[in-house]
């Protein structure tokens, strides 16, 4: 339970309400009461939510009791205080594993991810330390409605915890989705959203393979044909050169330009992937 303001200011009055000392003393003293006064007037992050959040101060008072009620029946004399932090987070999972989960969840998987700033926070603030475990108590005494009805193999949670209650963060989902599984689904057709996805792109990938190897094909096609006409303008000029003496000889056509080729290749790769995306949406 942390120390209000108020408490905190009367006990830094009547110290100085004390008897008369040396200077030595009168400063010692002053630091020791300082000290104490930080340390008293320092909030718990518990109080700061329920400041922060008045209308959620009931639910919170009531983790934060069924807390210490685990702590106190099954740690009961047992001081953290002296602890590393590895004994100290050994000791914590240690004491979270004995709340039980109600019946209905015996088969779920609960990963939990506390930040170092969250350690540090728990070691220090014991309230904080209670509002998780009172989270816990909470959270698996959850019955599973669904339980009997198909959904038996339990659940996913993941439970990230920082160093206050605002940054606590929770997911989970059913294993049954991740597995796919349908107890009540006899169709051999109706298969996980995952195989079908999985299905699904790999065939849209091979069509795409497909398409770029006709397009490499086109391509190849009019660039060698483009080639050959070229070689061969080339030879007749050469052959009209050397026979009369002039570069275009009667009945040598004149070279086109070759981007019409191109442009003949690219038209004919556009048809292919309008085909091919029509196909893909049908």
């Amino acid at each position: 339970m942390s120390i209000t303001y108020t408490a905190a200011l009367s006990h830094l009055q009547a110290s100085m309400r004390s008897p008369v000392r040396t200077s030595s003393e009168s400063s010692a003293k002053t630091a020791d009461t300082a000290g104490a006064f930080k340390d008293l007037v320092q909030e718990s992050v518990v109080d700061e939510y329920k400041r922060k959040h008045p209308d959620h101060a009931s639910h919170v008072d009531q983790q934060v009791k069924a807390g210490r009620a685990v702590r106190e029946k099954n740690a009961a004399g047992i001081s953290t205080e002296n602890m590393t932090m590895a004994e100290y987070q050994a000791w914590f999972f240690a004491l979270l594993d004995t709340i039980p989960y109600d019946s209905t969840r015996v088969n779920d998987t609960t990963t939990i991810t506390i930040s170092d700033k969250g350690w540090e926070q728990m070691r220090k603030d014991p309230d904080y330390e209670a509002w998780i475990l009172g989270y816990f108590v909470e959270d698996r005494a959850v019955r599973n409605p669904f339980f009997g009805w198909g959904n038996n193999e339990g659940c996913v949670i993941f439970e990230r915890f920082g160093a206050s209650i605002e940054e606590h963060r929770g997911d989970g989902f059913s294993k049954s989705a991740l597995n796919g599984s349908r107890p009540d689904d006899d169709d051999d057709d109706v298969e996980d959203w995952w195989i079908k996805r999985h299905k699904r792109m790999k065939k849209l990938l091979k069509e795409q393979v497909e398409r770029d190897i006709k397009r490499d094909i086109a391509k190849r096609s009019v660039l060698q044909e483009e080639y050959s006409r070229q070689q061969y303008i080339s030879s007749q000029r050469q052959h009209s050169f050397l026979t009369s003496g002039t570069v275009n000889a009667p009945g040598v056509p004149l070279p086109e330009n070759p981007a019409s080729s191109l442009n003949a290749a690219l038209t004919y790769t556009s048809i292919l992937d309008l085909f091919g995306n029509t196909m893909g949406n049908v």
